[in-house]
């Protein structure tokens, strides 16, 4: 007897029965646990653009003449500043980009002009001391809005000394860009600095006629106060300015060229700066 199932019939039972088999493999835990994982997607890398940000910038300063000086002259000054550095193998170690919390560091310097005593009728007899170039480094860390440091430096020319500074910075943001910190100071040095400015040799004393031989020795230096601003006036452009007030103290105040001169010392700082961006290392 012959089938009265069409051909139509014949081929939807097929395939009904295909699928229920691949449906059955697919669910089947054997099967299942043997098609491997997707592998996992690599972490996208983004490359910083750039390796250190540093703002550079000179300007003018009004300070004493040499250290106790009554009189006052005008010399060049220089401003740095690390905002941000990326090192190979250290990753960030710098960045002010988003917060300036943690620590900060960077150089250094002064630059002292030399001390003529025939410019100065009451350093009479004493030795001249040539310009000294100060250089070092500075350290500090940022808690939010307040930041102690310290700076040190070592004098090459007319003293072989070592100079440092410590401070304690109150930081205040009243807008994106404009910046403003004040706080203390105070100042030391070894026995080689204060004696090249402070000190007075039993021969000088002679020679002069009216200071008494003295000779310092090293420590505390002077206290004081110390003002700072900043205004980003365009993008990477900045204008800069600081107040500096010292008291000196200890030795540098007891001697007799302080005595002829003025223990308040004052110094004004005012400049243009630019930030510079750089790629300095490879990928």
């Amino acid at each position: 007897m012959e089938s009265s199932r069409s051909p139509r019939h014949s081929l939807a039972i097929l395939a009904s029965t295909a699928l229920a088999g691949v449906l059955i493999l697919v669910g089947s835990p054997a099967t299942a646990a043997d098609i491997p994982p997707a592998p996992a997607r690599a972490p996208v890398v983004v490359e910083q653009p750039y390796d250190i940000i540093i703002e550079l910038g000179a300007g003018a300063q009004v300070r004493p003449d040499y250290p106790g000086a009554k009189n006052y002259e005008v010399w060049p000054t220089g401003f740095v500043t690390l905002h941000y550095l990326q090192l190979p193998g250290f990753g960030v170690v710098k960045n002010a980009r988003t917060s300036e919390q943690g620590w900060s560091f960077g150089p250094s310097f002064n630059l002292q002009s030399e001390r003529k005593a025939s410019d100065y009728p009451e350093l009479f007899g004493l030795n001249d001391v040539d310009m000294t170039f100060e250089l070092g480094a500075k350290v500090g860390y940022t808690f939010d809005w307040v930041r102690p440091w310290v700076a040190v430096r070592y004098g090459l020319g007319g003293h072989s000394g070592i100079v440092g500074e410590t401070g304690l910075d109150f930081i205040f943001r009243p807008t994106e860009v404009f910046r403003w910190s004040v706080g203390p100071r105070a100042t030391f040095a070894n026995r080689d600095y204060m004696e090249t400015y402070f000190g007075v040799t039993p021969a000088e004393s002679a020679l002069s006629g009216t200071l008494a031989a003295f000779s310092p020795g090293g420590g505390f230096k002077s206290v004081g106060a110390e003002f700072n601003a900043r205004y980003e006036f365009a993008p990477q452009w900045a204008v800069r300015g600081e107040f500096i007030y010292e008291k000196l103290i200890g030795d540098a105040a007891d001697s007799p060229i302080v005595q002829v001169g003025d223990a308040n010392q004052y110094t004004a700082k005012l400049g243009l700066t630019y930030t510079f961006a750089w790629k300095l290392f490879g990928n």
